[in-house]
């Protein structure tokens, strides 16, 4: 397997969160980078893990154990760097799947990656108009890099009427056409209409800015946002969509 990573402008990232939800959100903890595999440990909804991964694609297969939660935060409390981050799955037009990304710690960014099967062209994979730069071979952007070394400088990411307009189109055949089984409704074209205007008339920050909290938050995340940034997401239970997201092999970079 392997897989393209592209950065996306975080006005776009609010848009599929608030569309979309938050499938799971994960602490990462980086042990000392070595040349040929990266050891780090995982704490996710329900599961924690110590992973065993190669140190670029290709070179080897990854391996995990699971762990005590306990285990999995004393652990975390000595390693190198770490990394929070929120994931949302998106269905790209022709059936493919994404997932969004969006780091909470120790910076702000937002990353979508598509993943592709053995025998897949990747290389012959044309980018939607609403994704951003390409960064798949900028190891700075791996998580590894950004739990030990921090977020690069932000990039100015345009944003067009052609992105906002593809993006709206691929939201609504994933969500409305998938469930009516036909072509958006005049409700749901007012539905369009109206998250168009909003993206045009919220500013950056209240864009890039996360859901509201909920009353009941991951004290782990809650503590590694706030002494990293000084804020936190708030959590979602270990459920089926929770599944379907740690399927998508987001332990690679």
């Amino acid at each position: 397997m392997s897989q393209r990573r592209f950065l996306i402008a975080s006005a776009l990232a609010r848009l599929i969160r608030k569309e979309q939800g938050v499938a799971g959100r994960i602490v990462e903890g980086y042990f000392p980078a070595r040349p040929d595999r990266e050891h780090f440990v995982s704490i996710e909804p329900g599961h924690c893990y110590l992973v065993l991964a190669p140190g670029r694609e290709g070179a080897g297969v990854e391996e995990q154990a699971e762990v005590p939660r306990s285990q999995a935060e004393a652990l975390l409390a000595v390693c190198a760097g770490k990394v929070g981050f929120e994931a949302t799955i998106v269905r790209l037009r022709g059936g493919k799947e994404a997932l969004l990304q969006r780091f909470i710690a120790p910076g702000s960014l937002d990353r979508i990656s598509v993943e592709f099967e053995e025998g897949e062209d990747a290389a012959g994979f044309v980018p939607p108009a609403w994704f951003g730069p390409e960064v798949t071979q900028n190891t700075a952007y791996d998580r590894g890099s950004l739990a030990r070394v921090g977020t690069p400088a932000p990039e100015e990411i345009p944003l067009s009427n052609a992105m906002l307009d593809q993006l709206l189109d691929t939201l609504e055949e994933g969500t409305i056409a998938a469930q009516l089984g036909r072509g958006a409704s005049p409700r749901a074209t007012e539905a369009r209409s109206d998250r168009r205007t909003e993206v045009a008339s919220s500013g950056p920050d209240e864009l890039s800015a996360p859901p509201p909290e909920s009353p009941q938050r991951d004290d782990l995340m809650t503590g590694l946002a706030e002494a990293l940034e000084g804020r936190a997401p708030h959590p979602v239970p270990d459920t089926e969509e929770n599944s379907v997201v740690r399927s998508f092999r987001w332990r690679k970079s």
